[in-house]
């Protein structure tokens, strides 16, 4: 229920619970997860409230109705899930909410459609949502999901309500500010030739997949606080050397590229690689060249 989220996603919840208790609900919400590791438990929760008629007036009554029960056991022909199908969210998948929602609810309920990974939504797909979204239904509510909100159009994120997740990344230090400031230098002024100087700047400590995962994850927040910077001037951090050297570098495009880069070398590192071609890959990926390997 909603407030098992009460302590880890504070913000979100007071937000969440001033809806119901104000009667005010968007037609579309973009959940910002920012790899919060309780993401599904979460907007299961979320769709549970939009759904439910207390909308936590009357909490007593949460999760003791057939309705919850059949959302848990996702029975619930109310409410559709879709993700990606291979790598993209396709247009007839959008095609598919349309058609499911066509007719009113035989209850006068109403229905929700969640989207995960909502920046996997290909341009037909995402063209397709948009008219869906400029002409709201008031018996429909739709919940997108994405890592980060930046990497959804911004036509799309106009249209819905952000709720914006504390994420875990949020708990990871910046080990050596140096380090990372030389890493970075070489990664934006050497661009593909740092694959030459890389080898050298790593020669005296031997670096194993998990250093490299702690690598990856230490510079992924250091690229996603400067985008964050380069977008909102009031944005503070306790990084700004290395958010202002980024900034020197990238644009806000830049930026969101390369995060990009980054995350999908944290999902690789899950696989055995040979460490010594993926960091050849990473630096091609990274300065914008293309790398045939994994």
């Amino acid at each position: 229920m909603l407030d098992d989220f009460k302590s880890s996603q504070e913000n979100f919840y007071h937000e969440v619970v001033q809806f119901g208790l104000h009667q005010k609900f968007s037609h579309a919400y973009l959940i910002e997860t920012k790899d919060y590791a309780d993401t599904d438990n979460l907007v299961l929760a979320f769709a549970k409230f939009l759904y439910c008629p207390y909308h936590y007036t009357d909490s007593s009554h949460c999760e003791d109705c057939n309705s919850c029960h059949l959302i848990d056991l996702a029975n619930n022909s109310d409410i559709i899930t879709i993700s990606p199908d291979g790598s993209w969210i396709k247009k007839d998948q959008i095609q598919e909410i349309k058609e499911k929602f066509m007719t009113k609810s035989l209850d006068n309920h109403v229905r929700i459609y969640i989207i995960k990974e909502a920046d996997k939504l290909n341009k037909q797909a995402a063209n397709a949502l948009l008219k869906f979204l400029e002409e709201p239904d008031n018996q429909l509510i739709g919940i997108l999901v994405c890592r980060n909100r930046y990497q959804v159009l911004e036509t799309l994120q106009s249209r819905c309500q952000l709720l914006s997740l504390l994420g875990e990344q949020t708990l990871i230090q910046i080990e050596d500010e140096n380090f990372f400031h030389d890493f970075i230098d070489i990664l934006e002024t050497k661009r593909e030739a740092a694959i030459a100087f890389l080898p050298s700047f790593f020669s005296n400590e031997y670096l194993n997949k998990e250093d490299w995962l702690s690598i990856f994850q230490q510079l992924e927040v250091i690229y996603e606080q400067s985008l964050r910077k380069s977008v909102l001037s009031n944005f503070s951090s306790p990084y700004d050397d290395l958010i202002k050297q980024v900034l020197s570098y990238n644009s806000t495009k830049d930026c969101l590229r390369k995060i990009e880069v980054i995350h999908s070398y944290i999902q690789r590192l899950a696989f055995n690689l040979n460490l010594s071609l993926m960091l050849d890959s990473f630096v091609i990926d990274f300065s914008g060249g293309e790398y045939s390997y994994v």
